[in-house]
This record gives structure tokens, C-alpha cells and sequence, in this order.
């Protein structure tokens, strides 16, 4: 007498006379890497297992394989490793079960770096299995060295790409073009999934009213990977930053909307210096054209003319223009996330600029966020975390302070401190992703392929108390800005002259003698000590507006 059981995906049948127990694993839910002997099988959840010390044998089917465990588990978990042996030959096996997406890639030509080339491609997850040919390619500069590679992928319908396909995975958005984000630079493999969930919580698209499927930015989620039968470890599926993303308008004849990538350091992406362009490159001053696409256009004048306005432009024209050419929800906050996560490889290089519609403002939007939370783009770790990012573009602004925004970004700042950007909560998700690696064996699997890395708690350590510091710093930077607005009195009224360029002549006897310090726009300590005489020396402070603090009273001036 056979009796048959359904939990979840896994079909259970018992032989009760001989108190066997067989688990038929559904096709795609399982990879089996041979040269490793490792199998990962996807299951979403094992806690209704039964108990399985009444059986005297328990047997694992995988397609036509049949495995039996060594030793009788007392129920399945994802939380422990299990040793299996293949019946036909003999040889044993590491099992693990994962709650995550099972990726399976299979190519019989050489991924490159272009052009794509076909592969087979399937999904599996509690609630679909997708199967499709895909076209492959590497993807990244840097990350084309490591062991562990990024692979941007299309879904296609036929072999060659002549035409493609939409899918959707979880709750991502439906479409064919996705990212394989191998995260091996990344100690931990959670800052960037944190840090894209981050942005899009903290920032939404300010035409979001009228384009209410438009992001800020890309939307993620794990997978674990099997590449031509060998386990590839832990991949963040990405979404891709383009016009489809953002919503932005379709080009019509006209220039409508745009998307520019940063793709190497310059002049052009930093806001330093402007370069001449040619409309017959897709290239620019560390910029690559997006939006329009190719076949429609190439016409670098809009961005062009706003990275002028950016540099060029006297301060009373920039001062009233700015916020009709860049919008000024997505600059505040880009400059606090940029800041926060302190992401040292996004103030040019890493950054997409982009344009709803033609006469609207341009706006950031954030992308590779792997070298973050205290590492570089390399994965090493920095325990720097008391200073501001910047570029060209930024110091202006923040230098000018056009309609106080350095206020209304400390203002924001902690708004964000209450609820999203709190100790609590930023600790609370990077705490819940490290345990849930740690308690999964994810991290042992990654191990076992990618030992770059030792996944330890001395790591994770490092990083929440990196992200603690920071938090105080910049609190504390933050604080300074509102603290010195409004600004009391111009320096002209204790001292000469105004604007200054070498020395500032003290014109007030009743505050020699007293300690002074000064701040520049960004609210950081430049210089401290002690007006002695009638003279105080700045001709080491660089050009721009400065705030001095003497006793309870703030003032300004300006160093020429």
C-alpha cells in the first residue's frame, strides 16, 4: 500500500512497510554541481516537515537520479548541511535546501564581454518556472577580472535575437532586458541590496503623479546561480536603469526625454571643466548617450549647455536658475544617500542623469552601488567616515546655497532620521540579511566556491559600527548647518572688509581675545583658535562662503 503526500513542491510518497520515505524534487527546482559535489535544491518552506525518525530510509529524486541520506535526519531545514549519497555510484554529496530563486544558465558558446551570445536560461520560485533562450554578455570593466562574473542578459524567442521577450520575476517589472549582479567585490553580499532598496524608499520621481509605474531607480532580488551545471553562488537579478524604468517621455522627432551614464571619471562627469563634444560619439566628457537611442539621435547640446550653466554661470544666474534646470527634491536627496552610504565610486562616474521631458529639470539616479557602508569599489574595507562627497556640481550648489538649500537638506536629513534612515532601522535591515545568509548556509556555499572572503562576524562588526559612526558624523555635520542659520549678522559688523581676501581686519574691541571658529557651506570645522589683535588671517581658506562662530553669534563672509 503506497500513500502519497503534498508538501508544497515536493511530492512525498511512503511505503509504510517498509517505512521508506522518497522526495521527488520538481525539474528546475534543483542544480547539481558534479566536479564539487554540491547540490542546492530550492524549497520555500520546510517548516511542516514531518518528523522523520520512524523511517528507516529516506530517498531524494532529482529527474532520473536517486540519493539517500547517510543519516536520517530528524526533518529538513534550511539551516543545516546534509550528506547524500548517488545510488547508482556511490558517491556522496553536499545538500542544501534554499528558500531563493534557483537560476539556471546553460550556454554551449564563450560568454564575452560582446556581443551577446545565446544561452538557455530557467527560473524557478515557489510560484512560476520560466524557460527561455537568453542572449548572455559580460558586464562591467573592473569586475571582468574576478573570478565570480556580472552578466547582463535579454530574453529572446528565437537564437540569434531578432526578436525578444518580456518576463517578469517576484514582484520586478515586466521586462527582457535584466542584470546578473555576481556581488563578488561585496564582503557580505547585502550592501547593494540594501542600498538600491534604500534609495527607492527614500526617493520617488517628482512627475510620479502622472507616471505613477515610474521608479528612482533599479528594484532587486537574490537568486542563486548555476552556471553550465557548476554552482555559481549568490547573484543579486537586477532590474536596468533606462527609459522604460524612469518613464521618461519617448522621443517624437524632438529630443523629449533623456538618460545619460557616467561611465568614467572626467571633467564633464564631475562638473570640473567643460570639453567639446561630437555628435557623432556616443561618448562625452566620461558620459555615454542612453536616451535617445542611437538610431534616432545623438545631439550632446542639452546636456552640454547644463553642465555650462553648472560651471560658468555668475552666482545671481545660477542662484535663480538652478531649480528649474535640476530638480531640487532629487538633488537633496541624492546628496544625503550619496553621503550616507558614502559611495566614493557615485559623485561622476556612477551616476545616471536623467530628463522626464523636454523643459523639465534633470535629476540623478544612482547605479553599481557595491562599493559602499565602509568598502571600496575593490570590496576593501575603508573605515573612513568623516567627510562629505562631492563634485563640482555639489560644491556650487551647496557653496551658493540657492533658496537655503543646505537647510532644507539638513531639515530633510533628520525628517529621514526619524523613521527610515534611524539606527534602528538601517542596523535592524543589515542585521536581518547578515542572519538570514548566516542561518541559511548561504554563506558556507559561497565559501565553498569564493573564499575571497570569510563572511565572518568581525566583518559584519565592521560594517555596523562603521555605519554607527557615520550616522553620528553626520548628525553632527547636519546639526552645524541648521545651527548656523539663519545667519545672525555679514562679518561688517565687527570687521572689515567684506568680501575678504587675506586677512579680516577686527574692528571691535570686545571680541579680541575670544575664541573663534569657522565653518565652510558644508557645515564642516575648517579652522579654530584665538582672534589675537586686530587681525585674523584666512588667506589659506579657497574661495567661497564661510561662517564664523564667535561666542553665541554666527557670521558670514565671503573669501575671494
Amino acid at each position: 500500500m503506497k500513500i502519497y503526500l503534498t508538501l508544497l513542491s515536493l511530492l512525498y510518497a511512503l511505503t509504510s512497510y517498509t517505512q521508506v520515505l522518497t522526495i521527488h524534487v520538481p525539474e528546475h527546482h534543483f542544480g547539481i554541481d558534479e566536479n564539487r559535489s554540491l547540490i542546492v535544491s530550492h524549497i520555500s518552506d520546510l517548516k511542516n516537515t514531518p518528523n522523520y525518525d520512524e523511517y528507516q530510509q529516506i530517498n531524494l529524486v532529482l529527474n532520473e537520479n536517486e540519493f539517500y541520506f547517510n543519516i536520517i535526519p530528524t526533518n529538513l531545514s534550511f539551516s543545516d548541511a546534509y550528506i547524500i549519497t548517488k545510488r547508482e555510484t556511490s558517491q556522496e554529496y553536499l545538500l542544501y535546501f534554499t528558500e531563493l530563486p534557483l537560476v539556471h544558465v546553460s550556454s554551449n558558446e564563450t560568454i564575452v564581454d560582446e556581443p551577446k551570445r545565446l544561452a538557455y536560461f530557467t527560473y524557478a520560485d515557489s510560484n512560476q518556472v520560466i524557460t527561455s533562450n537568453i542572449g548572455i554578455e559580460l558586464r562591467g570593466v573592473s569586475s571582468l577580472e574576478n573570478p565570480k562574473k556580472t552578466y547582463d542578459i535579454e530574453f529572446w524567442t528565437d537564437d540569434f535575437g531578432g526578436d525578444s521577450k518580456d518576463v517578469k520575476f517576484g514582484n520586478l517589472r515586466l521586462d527582457d532586458d535584466w542584470i546578473l549582479d555576481g556581488l563578488y567585490n561585496e564582503p557580505l553580499r547585502l550592501r547593494s541590496y540594501t542600498a538600491n532598496k534604500l534609495w527607492l524608499k527614500m526617493h520617488s520621481p517628482f512627475y510620479q503623479d502622472g507616471e505613477p509605474k515610474a521608479k528612482s531607480g533599479v528594484d532587486i532580488m537574490y537568486v542563486e546561480m548555476f552556471l553550465n551545471g557548476a554552482y555559481n553562488g549568490l547573484y543579486n537579478l537586477s532590474e536596468q536603469v533606462d527609459r522604460k524604468q524612469l518613464k521618461l517621455k519617448k522621443f517624437d522627432d524632438d529630443i523629449r526625454g533623456e538618460l545619460y551614464k557616467g561611465v568614467f571619471w572626467a571633467d564633464g562627469v564631475l562638473f570640473n571643466a567643460l570639453e567639446d563634444f561630437d555628435n557623432d560619439s556616443r561618448i562625452w566628457s566620461g558620459h555615454e548617450y542612453r536616451y535617445p537611442k542611437e538610431d534616432d539621435i545623438t545631439d550632446w547640446t542639452n546636456l552640454y549647455s547644463f553642465t555650462d550653466f553648472a560651471i560658468h554661470s555668475s552666482d545671481v544666474h545660477f542662484n535663480r536658475e538652478i531649480w528649474s534646470n535640476f530638480d531640487k527634491d532629487n538633488f537633496a536627496d541624492y546628496f544625503i544617500f550619496l553621503n550616507l552610504i558614502r559611495a566614493t565610486d557615485n559623485t561622476g562616474k556612477n551616476i545616471y542623469i536623467g530628463k522626464y521631458d523636454i523643459d523639465e529639470p534633470y535629476f540623478f539616479i544612482p547605479w553599481d552601488l557595491d562599493g559602499v557602508f565602509g568598502t571600496n569599489w575593490k570590496g576593501i574595507s575603508d573605515n573612513t567616515f568623516d567627510d562629505i562627497l562631492s563634485n563640482g556640481f555639489i560644491d556650487r550648489v551647496l557653496s551658493l546655497n540657492p533658496n537655503n538649500i543646505s537647510y532644507d537638506i539638513a531639515e530633510k536629513w533628520f525628517e529621514y532620521r526619524a523613521h527610515i534612515l534611524s539606527n534602528d532601522s538601517l542596523l535592524d535591515s543589515i542585521t536581518e540579511k547578515y542572519q538570514y545568509f548566516t542561518q541559511n548556509k548561504i554563506y558556507d556555499r559561497e565559501s565553498i566556491v569564493y573564499p575571497n572572503y570569510l563572511f565572518d562576524q568581525a566583518r559584519f562588526s565592521f560594517t555596523t559600527t562603521w555605519l554607527v559612526n557615520r550616522l553620528e558624523y553626520l548628525d553632527g555635520y547636519f546639526t552645524t548647518i541648521t545651527s548656523t542659520e539663519p545667519v545672525v549678522s555679514n562679518i561688517t559688523n565687527l570687521a572689515n572688509p567684506n568680501p575678504v581676501r587675506n586677512r579680516i581686519y577686527i574692528n571691535q574691541d570686545s571680541i579680541r581675545d575670544n575664541n573663534y571658529t569657522i565653518f565652510n557651506s558644508f557645515g564642516q570645522l575648517i579652522v579654530q583658535g584665538n582672534i589675537d589683535g586686530d587681525i585674523l588671517y584666512v588667506d589659506h581658506l579657497t574661495t567661497g562662503i564661510y561662517f564664523m562662530r564667535i561666542d553665541n553669534q554666527i557670521f558670514k563672509f565671503i573669501k575671494q
